[in-house]
Protein backbone atom coordinates (compact mmCIF):
# COMPACT_ATOMS: atom_id res chain seq x y z
CA UNK A 1 0.00 0.00 0.00
CA UNK A 2 1.76 3.17 -1.18
CA UNK A 3 1.78 5.84 2.05
CA UNK A 4 2.83 8.69 -0.31
CA UNK A 5 1.11 11.65 1.54
CA UNK A 6 -1.17 13.91 -1.49
CA UNK A 7 -0.37 17.46 -1.57
CA UNK A 8 -3.48 19.47 -1.70
CA UNK A 9 -3.12 22.55 -3.20
CA UNK A 10 -5.63 25.40 -1.22
CA UNK A 11 -7.15 28.35 -2.95
CA UNK A 12 -5.01 31.33 -1.25
CA UNK A 13 -7.00 33.74 -1.48
CA UNK A 14 -9.29 32.05 0.86
CA UNK A 15 -7.21 31.32 3.31
CA UNK A 16 -6.33 34.53 5.15
CA UNK A 17 -7.13 34.20 8.87
CA UNK A 18 -8.43 37.08 9.89
CA UNK A 19 -6.09 39.45 11.98
CA UNK A 20 -8.36 41.50 14.97
CA UNK A 21 -5.28 43.59 16.08
CA UNK A 22 -5.12 47.69 16.14
CA UNK A 23 -2.68 48.71 14.05
CA UNK A 24 -1.77 51.40 16.38
CA UNK A 25 -1.07 54.12 13.69
CA UNK A 26 -4.39 55.04 12.54
CA UNK A 27 -7.63 54.76 15.12
CA UNK A 28 -10.36 54.65 12.30
CA UNK A 29 -11.00 50.88 13.06
CA UNK A 30 -10.47 50.78 16.35
CA UNK A 31 -14.32 50.63 17.43
CA UNK A 32 -14.95 47.98 14.77
CA UNK A 33 -12.26 45.87 15.77
CA UNK A 34 -13.78 46.43 19.02
CA UNK A 35 -17.06 44.85 18.13
CA UNK A 36 -15.63 42.07 16.19
CA UNK A 37 -13.12 40.98 19.04
CA UNK A 38 -16.02 41.06 21.80
CA UNK A 39 -18.60 39.31 18.99
CA UNK A 40 -20.11 35.85 19.27
CA UNK A 41 -18.85 34.96 15.68
CA UNK A 42 -15.09 36.18 16.43
CA UNK A 43 -14.48 32.24 16.74
CA UNK A 44 -15.65 32.09 13.57
CA UNK A 45 -13.36 35.38 12.10
CA UNK A 46 -10.14 34.11 13.11
CA UNK A 47 -10.78 30.15 12.53
CA UNK A 48 -7.64 28.92 10.39
CA UNK A 49 -9.44 26.45 8.57
CA UNK A 50 -8.15 26.13 5.17
CA UNK A 51 -9.82 25.69 2.26
CA UNK A 52 -8.84 22.86 -0.03
CA UNK A 53 -9.99 23.38 -3.72
CA UNK A 54 -9.59 19.87 -4.82
CA UNK A 55 -12.07 18.90 -1.97
CA UNK A 56 -14.18 21.90 -1.74
CA UNK A 57 -15.06 21.00 -5.88
CA UNK A 58 -15.76 17.45 -5.06
CA UNK A 59 -17.38 18.00 -1.82
CA UNK A 60 -20.22 20.40 -3.46
CA UNK A 61 -19.90 18.09 -6.90
CA UNK A 62 -21.41 15.24 -4.25
CA UNK A 63 -23.79 17.64 -2.29
CA UNK A 64 -26.95 16.77 -1.43
CA UNK A 65 -29.65 18.52 0.80
CA UNK A 66 -31.05 16.88 3.47
CA UNK A 67 -34.80 18.00 4.20
CA UNK A 68 -37.36 17.82 6.25
CA UNK A 69 -40.85 19.38 4.85
CA UNK A 70 -39.86 22.84 3.19
CA UNK A 71 -37.12 23.14 5.55
CA UNK A 72 -33.60 22.07 4.78
CA UNK A 73 -31.95 20.47 7.80
CA UNK A 74 -28.32 19.53 6.46
CA UNK A 75 -25.44 18.44 3.62
CA UNK A 76 -24.61 15.88 3.08
CA UNK A 77 -21.40 15.16 0.64
CA UNK A 78 -18.72 12.92 0.53
CA UNK A 79 -15.19 13.82 0.35
CA UNK A 80 -12.36 11.22 -0.52
CA UNK A 81 -14.78 8.24 0.04
CA UNK A 82 -15.64 9.98 3.39
CA UNK A 83 -18.94 10.74 4.24
CA UNK A 84 -19.66 14.42 5.44
CA UNK A 85 -22.71 15.54 7.37
CA UNK A 86 -23.22 19.51 7.91
CA UNK A 87 -26.22 20.62 10.05
CA UNK A 88 -26.82 23.88 11.90
CA UNK A 89 -26.06 22.06 14.81
CA UNK A 90 -22.31 21.27 14.40
CA UNK A 91 -21.51 24.47 12.76
CA UNK A 92 -22.71 26.49 16.11
CA UNK A 93 -20.98 23.26 17.93
CA UNK A 94 -17.76 23.82 15.84
CA UNK A 95 -17.14 27.64 15.98
CA UNK A 96 -18.64 27.92 20.07
CA UNK A 97 -21.46 30.28 18.66
CA UNK A 98 -24.41 29.23 21.15
CA UNK A 99 -26.69 30.85 18.51
CA UNK A 100 -29.26 27.95 18.11
CA UNK A 101 -32.10 29.52 19.35
CA UNK A 102 -31.64 32.61 17.67
CA UNK A 103 -33.62 33.61 15.07
CA UNK A 104 -33.56 31.58 11.40
CA UNK A 105 -35.37 34.93 9.43
CA UNK A 106 -35.69 38.63 9.57
CA UNK A 107 -38.56 40.59 7.64
CA UNK A 108 -37.71 43.00 4.98
CA UNK A 109 -37.65 46.60 6.79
Amino acid sequence: MDTTPIEIPYKAPHNYLGLLTKPGTIDTYDSIIDIMSSSKYKTLLIADAPIYLKTQREFWKNATLESQGEKVIAINSSIMGKKVKITPQLISEVFELDDLQGKTSFPKI
